[in-house]
């Protein structure tokens, strides 16, 4: 009997539904995901309905006002993230047949995370297996881990606040430090105190928001010194922020490793604190519970072992 009920329920399931809900869920309104699927709104609502009457359950309470998944919704949702996972890996999977390996790794990355030892193994794992393909998408913390914790990247590179249901591994640590350009009114001092640089513009990584999920140790620094506080531009990549700061947009914290030659060509220039300067960890982060087709196996076994690459 139960069987019978389970068969009749997977027969009746517009999976499209599945797929809707899911997006409603990570958009948070109705609206959001209608955008998202290029939906109207009624067309969204109806599936949503459609899908509680299947499940026999109240997946969302939406009262005015109101937008809360239920606990019937959370499980639902979880359950959907991992079909919709296995569905996308489905063309890899059936790429796999034959001696040779093949399939596809998708990188789903934060911006300039360069490590020639990565470099290296990449080099030899594409000698060993020429079939291969790759893609690398940057993108934000946020976006990275979302793409890892949905199934729509093998491998994520990134800093932040790493999810437990995740695994990671040390990839890289970099420095960062305070710096102007060339316009600045403390631009060639070398004494200048943090109270210097209360009201400034900043110039901010779309991550480093104060109070933010990702929060990390160059916001915390930024709270701390209490400056930084009025964000004037923002970007993800690394080489974006590093131009802002250098035409005076706002002051802004850079990765040291990567500035030394715009200092020494006269474009930037290091403001306080000098003294211990924060660490932001870089991570190699995959998700256990990923259907992994046997190119992201391989890649990620060549892979361990990677020493991390720290910059003093």
């Amino acid at each position: 009997m139960a069987e019978s009920r389970l068969e009749r329920f997977a027969h009746n399931l517009d999976w499209n539904l599945l797929r809707t809900f899911v997006v409603v869920v990570e958009e948070g309104s109705i609206t959001a995901a209608a955008n998202r699927l290029l939906l109207q709104q009624p067309a969204v609502s109806m599936a949503l309905k459609r899908l509680e009457q299947t499940a026999g359950h109240r997946l969302i309470d939406r009262r005015p006002g109101r937008f809360e998944v239920t606990e019937a919704g959370e499980r639902l949702h979880r359950q959907a993230r991992e079909i919709f996972a296995a569905v996308v890996r489905l063309p890899d999977a059936l790429e796999s047949a034959g001696t040779d390996i093949s399939g596809h790794v998708s990188i789903h990355s934060v911006s300039h995370v360069h490590h020639p030892g990565w470099d290296a193994r990449l080099a030899s794992f594409f000698d060993s297996h020429p079939k291969v393909t790759m893609s690398v998408t940057i993108e934000t913390t946020a976006d990275v881990i979302s793409a890892i914790e949905r199934g729509l990247a093998s491998i994520g590179l990134c800093d932040g606040i790493i999810p437990p249901g995740l695994d990671k591994l040390l990839y890289k640590r970099e420095l960062y430090a305070l710096y102007c350009g060339r316009g600045h009114r403390l631009f060639g001092v070398r004494d200048a105190a943090l109270n210097d640089l209360r009201g400034d513009y900043y110039v901010a990584f779309t991550a480093d928001v104060l109070g933010g999920q990702h929060m990390n140790a160059i916001t915390a620094v930024r709270a701390m010194g209490s400056f930084g506080q009025e964000v004037r531009a923002v970007s993800s990549h690394v080489e974006e922020v590093m131009r802002l700061i250098a035409a005076n947009v706002g002051i802004g914290m850079l990765p040291t490793h990567l500035t030394e030659p715009m200092v020494i060509a006269g474009d930037l220039w290091q403001l306080p604190p000098y003294d211990n300067l924060p660490a932001q960890d870089v991570f190699v982060i995959t998700n256990p519970a990923a259907m992994l087709n046997p190119a992201e196996r391989a890649f990620l076994a060549h892979m361990q072992g990677l020493e991390p690459l720290v910059h003093a």
